[in-house]
């Protein structure tokens, strides 16, 4: 009996091991690149590349983090315990200076269920008029909601077919207020995301729009182009 539930516990604890970490690797070091593209309702598109490489195992203040360094030079800390996956803090490689989240955020629970829901803090950064000297960017902070749609779901990326990826929903709106000229405009937004087991992130979609004619809708579509 002892030794059925010793076995039990191991299968417990590997399979929370496997479902909170499998579908966002974190302990080793490793390189994503993702082709960008952001389409704006009134103006052009705009493609570029990013890239995130994962550090490795750190130790801040005697807590085990995970930074994850992006191409800009960004640095995102996460860590890991029995409820899940959360980002902690940012940082810049050209300062030393760790800017901690007054709340961690959530960015896979453990373990992962359809149904699953939580809220988390973001603000919006897609939305842009560009005017002829100078760019006008409608910023504000919102609540997000996300929900694990599927565990089941089938993605083709340019690196290739994917089976049984975790697909998440969020959404979320918020009102921006501008100047006199622009007023006040409603946001409403939605972001879908799919992980794959073993690999983390394959893409992401997320749409901003509003009821304003000036600033129109803008969709992000973020898609893994390879992995190593």
């Amino acid at each position: 009996m002892t030794k059925y539930l010793f076995i039990l516990f191991i299968f417990f604890i590997s399979s929370c091991k496997d479902l909170s970490n499998s579908y966002f690797p974190l302990d080793e070091k490793k390189k994503w690149s993702y082709e960008v593209t952001i389409k704006p309702e009134i103006d052009k598109p705009i493609v570029y590349k990013k890239i995130n490489y994962s550090i490795g195992k750190t130790k801040i203040e005697n807590e085990v983090y995970f930074p994850f360094l992006r191409e800009n030079g960004s640095i995102y800390y996460y860590k890991k315990n029995k409820d899940g996956i959360f980002r902690n803090g940012l940082s810049f490689e050209k300062d030393n200076k760790i800017n901690f989240h007054k709340k961690q955020r959530l960015v896979l629970p453990n373990p992962i269920n359809v149904g699953d829901k939580w809220e988390v803090d973001s603000k919006t950064y897609l939305i842009l008029k560009r005017y002829p000297y100078y760019d006008y960017r409608a910023t504000t902070k919102f609540k997000i909601n996300y929900e694990v749609i599927s565990k089941k779901e089938f993605i083709r990326t340019p690196l290739g077919k994917f089976n049984n990826c975790i697909y998440l929903k969020g959404t979320g709106k918020t009102k921006f207020i501008g100047d006199s000229e622009i007023g006040a405009i409603e946001i409403n937004i939605s972001s879908e995301e799919w992980y794959a087991k073993g690999i983390g992130l394959i893409k992401s979609k997320r749409i901003e729009e509003t009821n304003s004619d000036l600033f129109g809708k803008t969709v992000m579509v973020q898609t893994l182009e390879s992995f190593e």
